[in-house]
């Protein structure tokens, strides 16, 4: 078993309403993510955009795990439940400027067995 650092990323651009999903996860058969905590932020915040962060095999089946007033400025959460192969973690933004680049931050622990 390896254990590594993990510290990966995934953009969405918010669309007409100020609204987006971005979502992360393992790939690689036998991974598993865990000690997670994930930030949140948007690159511009006229609009404070409200954010709810998930992980699970999809942001409406999956698990709450911290919601903010602060999407945009930026936010992390405590920290998250192992993630494996078939899970991502998502952030799921409402409010936020129309067509800003919002961006989910993960880190953490990878482990490949």
């Amino acid at each position: 078993m390896r254990q590594l650092p993990l510290n990966v990323s995934a953009q969405v651009t918010l669309d007409g309403s100020g609204n987006g999903t971005a979502s992360i996860g393992p790939l690689s058969p036998g991974e598993v993510w865990d000690d997670l905590i994930a930030a949140v932020r948007v690159a511009t915040n006229v609009n404070e955009a409200i954010c709810t962060v998930y992980s699970g095999a999809a942001a409406t089946a999956g698990y709450a795990r911290g919601a903010t007033t602060w999407g945009s400025t930026g936010d992390s959460t405590g920290q998250l439940s192992e993630v494996r192969v078939g899970g991502q973690v998502f952030a799921v933004w409402t409010g936020g400027d129309a067509g800003a680049v919002a961006t989910l931050t993960v880190t953490g622990t990878r482990t490949v067995r």
